[in-house]
């Protein structure tokens, strides 16, 4: 069934990727523009787009829904122009894709008649091909001036909607990028920490794979907090010292992430009932010890 026109700005990973989504649902994009010509040219021969420009608010002259794919350092910048070319027509769906920024960025819009929110993905989308992949089941967090109509959008890219309060969107965001961004950056600290004891990166890396894709697998199985393993959570404070030592002499640098992280731990421990009150006070001790958590 024919949905409407879209326009699209911005010819990276997740635009063409949510562009493609959409036209399976039975919409047409009629104009892609990006600040490199080649770029949009390319996305838009992708999606079967008639135009490829790079002028922003060319995009908008003839969409229905008009997606704001681009940085969230671009946003504000993009509604503006947008909105001060006058080409918006009344009753147009403005979206963006940010999951930190409300669609409050985009208020510049509204007195030209659009209809504003945001759609964020929660998924990490490397390239076109991830993008395409992992959307569907991925959960679609929505909010902005009409929640049925962008609920509906969501819902043509296969996900699975869900309303958040755009108030609570930069919380959220950081949530995100702990859980999975920083856990990036964790397991590199655990590949450095396996180069000191004298195991290469790849290797490190290959060791570890299986073990991470365990974690996750117990994630999903029996959820949080019984996932937690380890030192921590089995209270062997020997054993904590033992790792706070070696990395004190080995890489210092890298004890107040090991600590602080632990310290968190102990609490999901607590929760999960395997670690008891004395240790987690002996473990509580000793990583809030400042020549370890500073």
């Amino acid at each position: 069934m024919k949905r409407g026109t879209i326009g699209l700005v911005g010819a990276g990973a997740v635009g063409p990727a949510i562009a493609l989504r959409l036209i399976q649902a039975g919409w047409s994009v009629a104009t892609v523009a990006s600040s490199r010509l080649e770029r949009a040219q390319n996305v838009a021969s992708m999606v079967g787009a008639g135009c490829a420009t790079t002028e922003n608010p060319e995009a908008a002259r003839s969409a229905d829904l008009l997606l704001l794919a681009v940085p969230d350092r671009e946003i504000a910048g993009v509604a503006a122009e947008i909105a001060t070319a006058g080409v918006v027509r009344g009753g147009t769906l403005v979206l963006h894709f940010s999951g930190a920024l409300s669609s409050e960025i985009l208020e510049p819009l509204r007195p030209v008649g659009a209809v504003v929110g945001s759609i964020h993905p929660l998924q990490s989308f490397a390239d076109l091909a991830a993008a395409l992949d992992r959307l569907s089941g991925t959960f679609l967090f929505y909010e902005g001036d009409d929640p049925d109509r962008i609920r509906a959008v969501a819902e043509d890219l296969g996900g699975r909607p869900m309303p958040i309060d755009p108030a609570g969107k930069v919380l959220y965001h950081a949530g995100a990028a702990a859980a999975c961004n920083l856990a990036v950056a964790m397991i590199d600290l655990g590949i450095r920490l396996f180069g000191e004891a004298g195991i290469g990166r790849e290797d490190a890396l290959a060791a570890l794979l299986p073990l991470i894709k365990g974690t996750v697998d117990n994630l999903s199985g029996v959820g949080l907090p019984d996932a937690l393993t380890g030192p921590v959570a089995r209270g062997d404070v020997g054993t904590v010292k033992g790792h706070l030592k070696a990395i004190r002499e080995h890489c210092p640098e890298f004890l107040p992430a090991y600590a602080k992280t632990s310290l968190h731990a102990i609490r999901v421990g607590l929760e999960k009932g395997s670690l008891g009150p004395v240790a987690a006070n002996a473990l509580t001790r000793i990583l809030s010890d400042p020549r370890y958590a500073e």
